[in-house]
């Protein structure tokens, strides 16, 4: 090792001539230096003792002499890498993601974001640190261990609304199916169902296809339809981009186009007419969760905008001179979410969200206002009791950590939602609170949420119960 790159170690030690001498600093000094020679491609640099003796010329003060070599190694090549434990995840899937390629120079950087970079996928249970191993020359490999988890899940999610009056009680649900490794590709299929009330129907399906021709882009597409009880039809047709940027980064971009198709008492009991809107979207995501279902720790943030052209189409008897014929609509959505342990097994777990939709109309139709409440966003209250063209929610929840997939917990869910009506502004504040847990059974991992909203007497709550099954 040249006397340049051996003088650059030493300046980063802590320990220095003439000053006492602390075993556990010199031992973080060593360390370093060989860190230091691993990130410039020496991952098998070595430092040998070659000198320890007393000296010292005054007898009231001991000195030490220490003398160390520094056999850097080759700069190594990964001539190859090799997997194991992928039974069903294809090579050129996990090759592609680590951003490593046979014939490249060794880098500590890249290696190191191996075991992250493929967790985050969600096909793995375990990704072992990767092991370096040497061949011949300034050659040698890598092989990783990887460990199949159940890449596709079932979530069901059933709710029970009391009887109200003269009304009687009645269930709710919510079907989400998610083949994410379709035959060890890495694309990904998902159906979502879901009834929320009586008269209320919502179904959607959308596929995305990674790494276009070896590229990191992705693309997808998807639809929906929502019957919105007896009173209109919304059909969503959508072409998505995301493109990684880093690790934890990406952006997205979408296009797409949506379509109101009111009945008879949709257009002349609620005025809603038959619309078409075409839309174009940008986004950025972060993800540092440590998991994706029971995270400890980490962050999670999303923020898109939408800007669109809206087309109002009739019954013509509706298109009188108040209403626009075409009109611009902005529609922004924010999430935000912190883990952070506090004590062993304890968790915080903090969730704000945000919705707006803006457009040249005086009243926002129902079909384009934002709903809330019920299991995923206001807890306590029934899916989909509110609604309005501004919402906002935050879930804040006191965790206790019982296992990989299971936890118990008490949360505290407080929702915002405003409208403009005919008869004026209406905003309201929310609050709803409880407990529930999360368990892994045989079946799946089962919860049950029981929240009361605000004046609820013990009994009159709603209860929450879903079902996710990894398979």
């Amino acid at each position: 090792m040249d006397s340049i790159s051996t003088r650059r170690l030493v300046q980063r030690f802590t320990t220095r001539p003439g000053g006492r001498l602390d075993g556990a600093e010199l031992e973080e000094d060593l360390d370093d230096a060989l860190l230091q020679m691993d990130r410039e491609g020496h991952p098998f640099a070595r430092l040998e003792l070659q000198e320890l003796r007393l000296d010292s010329l005054d007898s009231a003060r001991d000195g030490l002499q220490l003398r160390y070599s520094a056999a850097p190694g080759p700069r190594l090549i990964l001539r190859e890498i090799q997997l194991a434990g992928n039974t069903l995840t294809r090579p050129g899937v996990i090759l592609r993601e680590i951003r490593i390629k046979p014939g490249e120079r060794y880098s500590q950087q890249k290696v190191e974001r191996i075991v992250g970079r493929l967790m985050r996928l969600g096909y793995f249970k375990k990704v072992e640190e990767p092991i370096l191993f040497y061949t011949s020359g300034d050659e040698g490999g890598l092989l990783l261990r990887v460990e199949e988890g159940q890449s596709s899940r079932f979530d069901g999610v059933v709710g029970y609304s009391p009887a109200s009056g003269d009304e009687k009680g009645y269930f709710t649900g919510l079907v989400d199916i998610s083949l994410g490794n379709l035959l060890g590709t890495g694309r990904a299929l998902s159906a979502h169902w879901q009834k929320k009330d009586r008269r209320t129907q919502d179904i959607s399906l959308r596929y995305r296809e990674p790494w276009l021709a070896g590229w990191p882009l992705h693309i997808g597409g998807g639809f929906s339809q929502l019957i919105q009880d007896t009173t209109y039809v919304q059909r969503d047709l959508s072409l998505e981009v995301e493109i990684p940027l880093f690790d934890q980064l990406s952006i997205q971009a979408q296009a797409g186009r949506t379509e109101i198709l009111p009945d008879s008492i949709g257009s002349y009991k609620f005025g809603l007419l038959r619309s078409r809107t075409l839309n174009a979207a940008i986004g950025i995501e972060y993800d540092s969760r440590d998991d994706l279902l029971n995270p400890r720790q980490g962050v999670y943030y999303a923020t898109t905008y939408q800007s669109g052209r809206k087309e109002n189409l009739g019954p013509q008897p509706l298109l009188t001179g108040e209403v626009k014929r075409k009109t611009g609509t902005r529609r922004i959505t924010l999430d935000l979410e912190f883990y952070t342990p506090l004590f062993q097994r304890q968790i915080v777990a903090l969730g704000l969200h945000g919705r707006q939709f803006v457009s040249g109309e005086t009243i926002v139709p129902v079909s384009d206002q934002f709903r809330l409440g019920g299991a995923r966003t206001l807890r306590g209250f029934s899916e989909d009791q509110f609604r309005g063209s501004s919402v906002a929610w935050l879930n804040c929840e006191y965790r206790y950590w019982l296992g990989r997939r299971s936890r118990t917990f008490l949360f505290a869910d407080y929702g915002y939602y405003s409208a403009q009506r005919a008869s004026g502004k209406l905003q309201e504040f929310k609050l709803g609170y409880g407990l529930g847990f999360r368990l892994e059974t045989g079946l799946g991992i089962m919860s049950l949420d029981y929240g009361l909203g605000r004046g609820d007497d013990l009994l009159g709550g709603k209860i929450h119960v879903g079902l996710i099954n990894e398979f």
